[in-house]
């Protein structure tokens, strides 16, 4: 089974509803990460959410709540649905099942009664791939230069995979001295990394998410902070502690690193499932990538989880070929981004994701692809134990 496993829950009945909330809050393996107070609302948000489960109570409305589990069951196959009622009564139980549900819940409930049922539902889960059935949950994007375009990626990457009926979204921005992914966005945070990570001990997932500065196309953002006295002051045991909290929390992160190998770019490294590294098709761009790849082959597993991004593929500057870099790099290239300077150039100047100004362009759909190819990636998901593998560095 999966370390933690999160949880909506829809019940109208606010004495009912506060009970189950305390009951799942009580158990260590259960994120709650959205409680609904209406069938209705429930029904336009649990796909964006994407949670392992969802938990139905009948009673407020009994056939409001089937056609919300039937809804639920072909909008979000990947979500266990959980019907509970105070009734037992067979014929609703009945309904319930034919819907797409696969237990039944009786309340009132104690936490062994849902600890049983939440075994039984996810028996095998974690041999089965964990993140991997929905494709890599965490995503690192690096560089081993400055300027190939790593933050531009990781901004149009994460803005596609939030409005694009992937799941919630979370850009991070691991540059903590020089990151640049607020004013890409043109956003002015409420609250940084820096502010989160020292507020974590009091923050529950309503309250993180609602310190997050959120994007218009429904991206959530955590910045880098903004004094760099701050930013010296974060620790990486702390980075890892809010990642691991993060994960039971999205279905994708994005973590853009500040290509400088500071402490917070091995956290995002070791903790990835897919690390995208961006090049230019430059000598040397390809020679500190080359670097990059060698330190990376040092760690167990890692190198296996490296995508190589080819920016501004096709460039009339290009130094070398496609063939060439591959063969330098003694690996293949997976994705290519063509060049598109004006377009992306005319993003940055308006703080915009280049869909806004090149919709449907060759970069764009280069974006897209990368999107599309990572989410049904279910290989690269494989989650595998990491534990503190630049632990020499820091």
């Amino acid at each position: 089974m999966r370390d933690v496993i999160r949880v909506v829950l829809v019940d109208p009945n606010e004495e009912s509803r506060r009970a189950l909330q305390r009951l799942l809050g009580s158990l260590a393996v259960l994120w709650l990460a959205e409680a609904f107070d209406s069938y209705k609302a429930a029904a336009s948000r649990v796909a964006e959410i994407a949670p392992d489960l969802c938990l139905v109570a009948l009673d407020a409305d009994p056939a409001q709540a089937v056609e919300l589990i039937a809804g639920l069951s072909h909008a979000s196959p990947g979500t266990v649905l959980l019907p509970a009622s105070a009734t037992c009564d067979s014929g609703l139980i009945l309904k319930a099942i034919r819907a797409g549900a696969r237990e039944f819940l009786t309340l009132p409930t104690e936490a062994a009664e849902v600890s049983d049922i939440v075994s039984r539902l996810f028996r095998g889960r974690g041999e089965a791939g964990g993140p991997g059935a929905k494709g890599p949950q965490l995503v690192t994007i690096t560089g081993a230069s400055g300027g190939v375009g790593c933050t531009s990626t990781a901004v149009n990457l994460a803005t596609t995979l939030a409005s694009g009926g992937h799941g919630e979204t979370i850009l991070l921005d691991f540059d903590l001295m020089f990151g640049s992914v607020d004013a890409c966005l043109d956003i002015i945070p409420d609250n940084t990394l820096s502010n989160v990570i020292q507020n974590l001990d009091r923050l529950d997932l309503t309250l993180l998410k609602r310190s997050m500065t959120r994007h218009a196309s429904g991206l959530y953002v955590l910045p880098h902070p903004v004094a760099l006295e701050d930013s010296a002051r974060i620790d990486p045991e702390a980075l890892r502690r809010l990642l691991g909290l993060l994960k039971a929390a999205f279905p994708n992160l994005v973590i853009d690193t500040s290509k400088g190998l500071q402490s917070s770019d091995f956290v995002a490294f070791e903790m990835a499932d897919v690390i995208l590294v961006v090049i230019s098709l430059d000598l040397t761009c390809l020679r500190n990538t080359a670097r990059l790849l060698n330190l990376f082959h040092q760690f167990e597993g890692m190198a296996d989880r490296v995508k190589l991004v080819v920016n501004r593929a096709g460039s009339a500057e290009s130094e070398i070929g496609l063939k060439k870099a591959e063969e330098t790099l003694k690996m293949p290239i997976s994705f290519q981004v063509p060049i598109a300077s004006k377009a992306f150039q005319a993003a940055r100047v308006r703080g915009v994701p280049l869909a806004d100004v090149a919709a449907g362009s060759r970069a764009h759909q280069a974006i897209l692809e990368i999107a599309r190819s990572l989410r049904g990636d279910e290989a690269a998901g494989a989650e595998k134990p990491r534990k503190g593998l630049f632990a020499a560095f820091f």
